[in-house]
């Protein structure tokens, strides 16, 4: 993220699909699929979870998509399901995107900075919001989890453990009035069988406008889905500048 008067974010989506014939079947990273003129065009769904047991834990479609996120992770991915899609004989296509999320915060971001900034602080990385902020985010969560039944003195008592659980971000995201104003979420994720191993994803709200930059494939179209042009919750008439083609 550039430090400048107003920061751009660049996020990367990513898709595999198989060839049968005419027929394409989406594997990961694939909402539908519409063959035209052009090519093929993969309409995109959230990056997909190393542990699939945690598919059930992704973007609920009309409220966001989770997206690659910082140079080193979006390159280690990108390399990663390429080799899957090598070994597996599927497409591979990715999207880049770019978001611009306003002037950066000049110090790790605070509830009260969250509160004072308003609509100017459109980007908030977890792992770099201020102690207190995180633990009042951990104390939610535990919360959560114990209305689920969930024992959360072990399952979420502590803030590495958020990581395991990208769906109460989204919940966060959307009942946290502090942080309505909030695009572009950098949140951690242990999705990998390791549970020591973790990354940074960005889940984008839906209705971000969002300009692609990059098409990583010649025979495959990725585009958005079309809720991504609005906000959750929104009248239909009221889209955003998103740009996905």
């Amino acid at each position: 993220m550039t430090q400048s008067a107003s920061s751009h974010v660049q996020l990367t989506l990513l898709s595999l699909i198989r060839m049968h014939g005419q027929k394409v079947q989406p594997l990961v990273g694939v909402h539908s699929v519409s063959q035209r003129e052009q090519g093929v065009e993969l309409i995109a769904a959230s990056i997909p979870f190393h542990d699939r047991a945690m598919d059930a834990r992704a973007p609920q479609p009309g409220k966001g998509l989770l997206a690659l996120f910082g140079i080193r992770d979006a390159l280690d991915e990108l390399q990663h399901w390429r080799g899957v899609a090598r070994t597996s004989q599927a497409g591979f296509a990715y999207l880049h995107l770019q978001v611009d999320v306003g002037a950066p915060a000049a110090a790790a971001v605070t509830r009260q900075m969250l509160r004072s900034q308003g609509a100017q602080l459109r980007f908030l990385n977890v792992r770099r919001s201020a102690a207190e902020l995180q633990k009042e985010m951990l104390a939610r969560f535990a919360q959560w989890v114990a209305a689920e039944g969930g024992n959360a003195a072990r399952d979420m008592g502590h803030v590495r453990q958020m990581a395991l659980r990208p769906d109460l971000f989204e919940r966060l995201l959307y009942e946290d009035e502090d942080l309505r104003h909030i695009d572009v979420l950098v949140l951690p994720l242990a999705d990998w069988p390791d549970p020591v191993r973790m990354r940074q994803v960005a889940y984008i709200r839906a209705g971000t406008p969002l300009h692609a930059l990059i098409q990583g494939s010649d025979q495959m179209q990725v585009s958005l889905p079309a809720w991504m042009s609005r906000r959750h919750g929104a009248a239909e008439g009221e889209t955003s500048a998103c740009a996905a083609k």
